[in-house]
């Protein structure tokens, strides 16, 4: 029997794994006619094509090929932005960036921001208090990074909806196969007005400095090279994607997890040790990001296939990092597992995600916080918790959960 790949069936947003699962025992590396792609259902091959010289990750044309023909003018403007991102560049001109851009992402760096993530969620969780029952997604685990990364851009506290607007629109973008005409009519509008608002904060700040991360990023100089004005403006774009989108996604997927696995919450509080490793099983669990795309570029052969220059290649993190024979029992979650930390929801190669350490840091500490501010937070059967509707994503747009025993 032939497998048939629909990655947008409802009962594949609801839980991609069995897909992945009867992907992965008889067909791993899957050519799609559906997609006109390959897709990567093991840790083996999708470790290697995230490494791999032939496969690149300069890839927008993949991101054209899922664009509606009738919008691909439109889209135009919004494609000369995300060429700039240092996500679609690769070689010298990608190392360069990465090393300016990831001055302000070093792990003394993220300590210094440590008293930010835990202002920001004592602020949200203190807002929640007196509540009986609340959505840990809509009202803690999107607005934590929303005002996290607005924090770090220099962003006002009233313009911060629209950050989370912003993100949600490139998200749906970027995460969708094939490309709605609405996400191609949105995007445009956003990255615009995003720029906009950004080039203001930017001029602010170049006249008034006040040694944070912006500024660092403005100024960053890497062996004698400063970054182009419009750069931060930009990637910018990148990086309120990559550190929203994904972390509200690793809360609120932590929250869930931990609320139908009390053993495990209840090794958390009495060993605050075990919180590190416990980040690493939420991601590897319920990856954020489930699918993630490249561009072949020479030959290459994997999983005894071939794949040919110009091919697109889909890399399944979800299906990757619930593969046998790298986790043992690999739908048990276990905060204790033992090489938790070899998932791929971070990517690889030299394009490991460039905000992986402040990632964690604000899993831990969002996670960690709001149990101890709900000593008896319960999930809210009255209300349906919903997933995103997304295809390379993973993560709850509302979760209900109860603060009170009955």
């Amino acid at each position: 029997m032939t497998l048939e790949l629909d990655l947008n069936a409802p009962e594949f947003h609801a839980n991609p794994f069995e897909t992945y699962r009867r992907f992965r025992e008889a067909d791993p590396v899957h050519w799609s006619e559906r997609y006109h792609s390959w897709f990567l259902f093991r840790h083996d091959e999708v470790n290697s094509a995230l490494r791999h010289p032939a496969i690149s990750e300069k890839r927008l044309e993949t991101f054209r090929r899922l664009t509606p023909p009738d919008r691909a003018a439109a889209v135009a403007p919004a494609f000369a932005t995300l060429e700039r991102w240092i996500l679609f560049q690769s070689g010298p001109e990608h190392r360069q960036r990465r090393q300016l851009f990831g001055h302000g992402f070093t792990e003394s760096a993220i300590g210094k921001l440590t008293p930010v993530l835990e202002k920001v969620a004592s602020e949200l969780l203190g807002n929640l208090r007196t509540r009986a029952s609340f959505d840990a997604a809509s009202e803690f685990a999107i607005p934590f990074p929303v005002t996290v990364i607005g924090d770090m851009f220099g962003v006002l506290p009233e313009d911060r909806l629209r950050v989370e607007h912003w993100s949600d629109d490139i998200a749906y973008f970027l995460t969708s196969i094939p490309i709605p005409a609405d996400a191609c009519d949105r995007i445009g509008p956003t990255l615009a007005d995003l720029n906009s608002t950004m080039e203001k904060v930017v001029a602010a700040r170049r006249a008034s400095p006040r040694g944070e991360f912006l500024d660092e990023l403005i100024h960053a100089e890497e062996n004698g090279q400063v970054l182009e004005t419009a750069d931060p403006f930009a990637n910018f774009s990148l990086l309120l994607l990559a550190g929203n989108e994904t972390t509200r996604n690793l809360i609120g997927n932590g929250i869930h997890l931990l609320l139908k696995h009390p053993e495990s919450l209840n090794a958390l509080r009495q060993d605050s040790s075990l919180w590190e490793n416990a980040v690493d099983e939420i991601l590897r669990y319920r990856s954020p990001i489930q699918i993630i795309s490249r561009l072949v570029v020479e030959e290459v052969n994997l999983g005894g296939k071939t794949q040919r220059p110009g091919q697109q290649l889909f890399c399944v993190l979800g299906a990757a990092n619930h593969d046998p024979e790298v986790f043992p029992e690999p739908e048990k979650f276990d905060i204790r597992r033992n090489n938790a930390d070899d998932h791929l929801a971070f990517g690889g190669g030299a394009h490991f995600c460039l905000g992986h350490v402040l990632a964690h840091a604000e899993g831990r500490i969002a996670l960690k916080r709001v149990f101890e501010a709900f000593p008896d937070l319960r999930p809210d059967f009255t209300r349906p918790a919903q997933v995103l509707p997304v295809t390379r994503l993973f993560g709850f747009t509302h979760l209900p959960v109860s603060t009170v025993v009955g």
